[in-house]
């Protein structure tokens, strides 16, 4: 019975040790999967955490103080998901590794993108560059991403598409930028392209076979343009009409003067473009041109207000790269992502958030401090500064302990260890493993004494007294 003893202790003890020094968990971080997936967001980082594990698959650094992580997470090979949304960098990362596959950069400050930055990168998926302050994207920059299926831009100050985009991509968002005209060549490349999103820009017109070579398209967003309905935009008007009613439904029109608040759908051809019919067929065409108008504008909503058009249409200025009004979205940085989250499933950061996290770990009775979101001092603005001392900053947010009350389990105790990274509690639970072990050993030893010494037998009677005749 001793031996399977010792043996148990000897085993909690090296997995809680196991636990703490492999896989700590950061300060003020969320970890539910302690190596795979690492959540540190609104801390008021200026550096990465040096306690992250290399092994780490899945990591949130979003909402955080960050300019500058050029070759940070290079050690991490194993990295899969990475987001440095809502932080300070004012250029794309360099020395990203190469296991890649989402890369989150929303709400940075990053104004350009060069093809040396994306090289290494060529397993990546996922590539979220919204609400920055792009103004240009180097030829060629994207071609190498043979992967990609998701890319979004929107909010940017882009005047034209990205050139030789990959031929991979499934979803492109464009809008709210300062497009004015489409590249054949750069849309004519995407094959597979399904979700196209080119709305809030200041397009006038689209160029005749634009769409022709985009067979799985499937949703296209044209909204809130400029639209010219003259005689360019008869591309467009016939493309829709074919069985694609259900994909802009709402183009207004914003010149000529006599069309300006007309929805696109419901003009005839010869409202459009008057030089396209001879006097002789004029008549019969227009008839039939105004029978398939009442039918198209039975599928389309009401037009907007006067005033919304008015001032859409002179806000572009591609010169100063303020298209019209930036739409700011009010969903968070996870706002369409499922909040259903089992244990079961692959660590991602599509299917929990840092508040889910902190929720997760409120709920296994595992006291996980709260961490209160960053916000700024008002009268102090904090700079920029170099990372290279790898110093946390001293005004980090304040890490307020929750006050619960952990049961009584072996269990819940490991899981409160493997949340805590302190040495000194490292170190403390080191010795009281080796103690336990050193106290077990001499308690054997003193009962094997003892055992021993009971078991000796003592010389028979007669064998006694034959000695003594003799």
């Amino acid at each position: 019975m001793c031996p399977c003893l010792l043996y148990l202790l000897f085993f909690l003890c090296s997995h809680l040790l196991a636990g703490v020094v492999l896989y700590p968990c950061p300060k003020g971080c969320c970890c539910p999967h302690p190596g795979d997936l690492v959540l540190c967001e609104s801390l008021g980082l200026l550096t990465l955490p040096r306690s992250v594990p290399l092994s780490t698959s899945v990591l949130s650094v979003a909402r955080n103080r960050l300019c500058n992580v050029d070759n940070m997470f290079q050690p991490y090979s194993e990295l899969q998901e990475l987001s440095l949304g809502h932080n300070q960098l004012a250029r794309f990362p360099r020395g990203l590794p190469s296991s890649l596959e989402t890369l989150q950069l929303q709400e940075n400050q990053i104004t350009y993108i060069t093809a040396g930055s994306l090289r290494q990168l060529g397993n990546l998926t996922r590539l979220d560059l919204d609400d920055n302050r792009i103004r240009a994207i180097q030829p060629g920059a994207l071609l190498g991403l043979t992967r990609l299926r998701m890319l979004t831009l929107q909010g940017n100050r882009l005047s034209r598409l990205p050139a030789n985009l990959p031929s991979s991509l499934t979803h492109l968002d464009v809008s709210e930028n300062c497009i004015s005209t489409l590249d054949l060549p750069s849309l004519g490349a995407l094959v597979n392209l399904q979700v196209l999103k080119i709305n809030s820009n200041c397009l006038r017109s689209i160029p005749e076979r634009a769409f022709d070579g985009l067979s799985r398209l499937q949703s296209v967003e044209l909204t809130n343009n400029l639209w010219v309905c003259e005689c360019d935009i008869m591309y467009l008007y016939r493309w829709l009409l074919t069985d694609r009613i259900q994909m802009a439904t709402d183009m207004i029109c914003t010149a000529p003067l006599h069309l300006t608040q007309k929805l696109l759908l419901t003009l005839s051809v010869m409202a459009i473009c008057p030089k396209l019919f001879k006097p002789v067929e004029r008549m019969s065409s227009v008839n039939s041109t105004t029978t398939s108008g009442k039918v198209v504008e039975s599928h389309v909503a009401q037009t907007t207000s006067a005033s919304m058009l008015v001032s859409s249409n002179s806000a572009c200025s591609v010169s100063s790269f303020k298209c019209r009004p930036s739409l700011k979205r009010s969903e968070p940085l996870h706002g369409n992502v499922s909040r259903s989250f089992s244990w079961s499933d692959q660590p991602t950061l599509q299917r929990l958030s840092y508040e889910d996290c902190l929720s997760l770990n409120v709920t296994s009775f595992m006291p996980q401090p709260t961490q209160e979101p960053y916000s700024p001092s008002p009268d102090k603005v904090h700079g920029c500064v170099k990372n290279s001392t790898g110093q946390q900053p001293e005004a980090s947010a304040t890490v307020v302990s929750n006050g619960s009350t952990t049961p009584i389990g072996l269990q819940i105790t490991a899981r409160t260890v493997l949340q805590s990274s302190d040495p000194v509690l490292i170190a403390v639970l080191a010795v009281l493993c080796v103690f336990t072990i050193l106290l077990t050993l001499t308690v054997l030893l003193v009962l094997k004494n003892v055992l021993l010494r009971n078991l000796r037998v003592a010389p028979l009677p007669h064998v006694q007294g034959d000695a003594i005749t003799h």
